[in-house]
């Protein structure tokens, strides 16, 4: 489980990151600059590239689950995903696994997103409307994601505090202390 050590297979406890989905993932990708809008924790291989997650997501999502932080089925070759393992042992995954658990069932942080919006265009006001909205008991997918790795990893330095980071800044930040890889598409 040490970064670096070779190996093409996803495990539980490690983050992937993908483009997103509809006007709030384009959002996230313009705001950042990135190619990356969405991040999530595997959880539990269920068969052959398809894996029990911890997503966030505004509304019911693609996967079911409803809005906020929920337990999802999706299957890895659905859309451009990179994963991420920042865990050198099994200790640090099983913290970082722990806290996805107990995030479950928080709700969406929608002011988070109006904050995203208003700096993609360029508009205060709106981020500051977006800090008024944003509540600590809601997060979207890259709060969890960086709560996740904190837990596990409190030494990895992050350039946001976890309930303000994106998902491209977040990737980022565990590229230099992570293992990572594109995962390649399933056989049919």
């Amino acid at each position: 489980m040490t970064p670096g050590a070779p190996t093409t297979e996803p495990l539980s406890g490690d983050l992937f990151f993908s483009r997103g989905r509809g006007v709030q993932g384009w959002v996230i990708r313009r705001a950042s600059r990135s190619t990356v809008a969405h991040c999530g924790v595997l959880v539990r291989e269920l068969e052959p590239g398809v894996w029990r997650t911890h997503e966030a997501f505004g509304g019911d999502g693609p996967y079911g689950g409803g809005s906020g932080l929920r337990e999802r089925v999706r299957p890895l070759d659905g859309e451009p995903l990179r994963v991420v393992r920042p865990w050198r042992s099994r200790v640090e995954r099983d913290l970082g696994l722990l806290r996805s658990h107990q995030l479950l069932d928080q709700g969406y942080d929608w002011g988070e997103i109006v904050r995203i919006a208003g700096h993609l265009l360029h508009v205060p006001p709106l981020q500051w409307l977006g800090t008024a909205l944003s509540r600590p008991d809601r997060l979207i997918c890259s709060n969890h994601c960086a709560a996740v790795v904190l837990a596990g990893r409190p030494d990895v330095d992050l350039p946001h505090p976890p309930d303000r980071i994106w998902p491209a800044p977040l990737l980022d930040a565990l590229l230099p202390v992570s293992e990572t890889w594109t995962p390649a598409p399933a056989a049919r």
